[in-house]
């Protein structure tokens, strides 16, 4: 349990939030064996920059090599372990969605003795780089663990007193320099023994992230309106009716949208057909009379017209948008990303996204793991392989959201070039360009299937009926 004085987390990385002592091991392995080194052990070494490592084992065995030796060599381990880590990238268990939930409700940052292009890689395969509000490779400090230079320079950069900074450490060099720092400790056991965290100064020793994980607080309603753009009809499932009402595990789906979005927003404002209206409007007076708004969209002139039709009956700081056809959503992965836009990264917009096979959508990053661009397969933009795609679920900062639907439309990107349709998507890179957009990794992708096809039906009745994924 996190103490209730704690006001910043820092993060190490190599060990806690990836599992990546037996890459860098066999690295190193391979590296020293090349020197007639076969004895290496890397736990007292964890923690270490790779250029110590190596020149503290050579010296222990009396070897004397220049710095332009050691220099070769810490390119050459580092990437070896890159070639390892790539291969079958180790996240730790549960690692993207505790940071979403932490950064909820912390100020959250990552103190790396790794590499900057080690730090960026795990950044941009996660989406987590707008999550931290600090990030330190071991390439910007002088000193390196056990000084406690980085958890200082962390805490100063989190604007929060060193006392009031929790450290997430796996390793003993790690747990020396965050105890030097005056923070508080928890560490991972795993490379290092608990009993050598223990003797370290650890205030508490934990087996996995989850151990990390804060009482979840409720959503305030009062700050969130629901927009659901659903004016399509049930063609492609065969069904002449608005699709909102197709049936799934016995219920519309209808049914299942309201069973999260009725808990945690105060209002629903649903974007229908003219020819749909009367039907789903009868449908929402049984089950939620007085709680929800129509909007009309008269033609299908794209989702971002949808959204703007809904926006004048929006009157809560924040808007939950969710495509109308999004059925399997479970409320836990709707509420943790509410709870984290509503936090203190006062985000403009919160996209959780996923990664999937052959993506109808894909947003492109950097190196460093920003967001920069996004393709759309509807819209003819050639797509890899694997994509980072949306969950049809998002939330914006509602005044941002106004602003960025004005600076679309005037935008040479606003309108599809195969569709001609104003879509919504293309404001989430925008906004990237100058707010605070999250990316969240905290869906499953069995819950973003989005029902268009009877072959989408079947899917996400079997999910639903093996207790909503749970």
């Amino acid at each position: 349990m996190i103490d209730t004085a704690i006001r910043g987390i820092v993060f190490d990385l190599d060990g806690v939030l990836i599992q990546s002592a037996p890459s860098h091991a066999a690295a190193f392995e391979q590296v020293f064996a090349r020197c007639g080194i076969h004895d290496f052990e890397y736990a007292p070494y964890a923690g270490w920059r790779t250029p110590e490592v190596i020149a503290d084992v050579l010296a222990r065995r009396g070897r004397t090599e220049s710095a332009q030796a050691i220099a070769e060599m810490a390119w050459e381990k580092s990437l070896l372990a890159r070639q390892l880590l790539a291969a079958s990238y180790p996240l730790a268990k549960n690692c993207e969605v505790t940071l979403a939930e932490l950064a909820g409700g912390f100020h959250v940052a990552l103190a790396s003795s790794g590499s900057r292009s080690s730090v960026d890689a795990f950044l941009k395969l996660t989406g987590s780089r707008s999550l931290f509000r600090s990030v330190l490779s071991g390439e910007d400090v002088i000193r390196a663990k056990p000084d406690p230079e980085i958890y200082v320079r962390s805490a100063e950069r989190l604007g929060v007193d060193a006392g009031q900074c929790l450290v997430v450490e796996d390793a003993v060099a790690g747990v020396a320099a965050a105890r030097a720092a005056g923070c508080r400790v928890i560490a991972m056991a795993g490379t290092c023994s608990a009993e050598d965290l223990w003797s370290a100064g650890a205030d508490q020793v934990v087996r996995n992230l989850r151990e990390l994980a804060p009482p979840r607080q409720p959503v305030d309603p009062a700050c969130w309106t629901a927009v659901i753009p659903a004016a399509g009809r049930g063609t492609r499932l065969g069904f002449s009716r608005p699709k909102i009402l197709y049936p799934l595990g016995g219920r519309p789906i209808l049914h299942w949208l309201l069973d999260f979005l009725v808990p945690n927003c105060a209002s629903l404002v649903f974007v229908l057909s003219p020819e749909g209206a009367g039907e789903v409007t009868a449908a929402l007076e049984r089950r939620i009379p007085r709680r929800f708004t129509v909007a009309i969209q008269e033609t299908p002139t794209g989702m971002g017209d949808a959204v703007a039709l809904a926006l004048p009956h929006v009157r809560t700081r924040h808007a939950a948008v969710v495509w109308g056809d999004q059925v399997a959503l479970r409320q836990e992965s709707v509420e943790t990303c509410m709870r984290l836009h509503q936090g203190p990264l006062q985000p403009s917009v919160t996209c959780p996204t996923v990664l999937r096979a052959n993506p109808y959508i894909h947003f492109d990053r950097d190196e460093a793991g920003r967001l920069v661009g996004l393709r759309q397969a509807r819209e003819g933009d050639a797509m890899p392989v694997t994509g980072e795609s949306d969950t049809g679920f998002f939330c914006f900062e509602t005044t941002a959201l106004r602003r960025l639907l004005d600076r679309l439309r005037v935008a040479s990107d606003g309108v599809g070039t195969a569709t001609r349709e104003f879509n919504l998507l293309p404001v989430i890179p925008l906004a990237a360009q100058q707010e605070v957009v999250l990316t969240p990794r905290v869906m499953r992708l069995e819950e973003t299937v989005g029902v268009n096809t009877s072959e989408d039906a079947a899917i996400v009745e079997a999910y639903l009926g093996s207790s909503h994924g749970r």
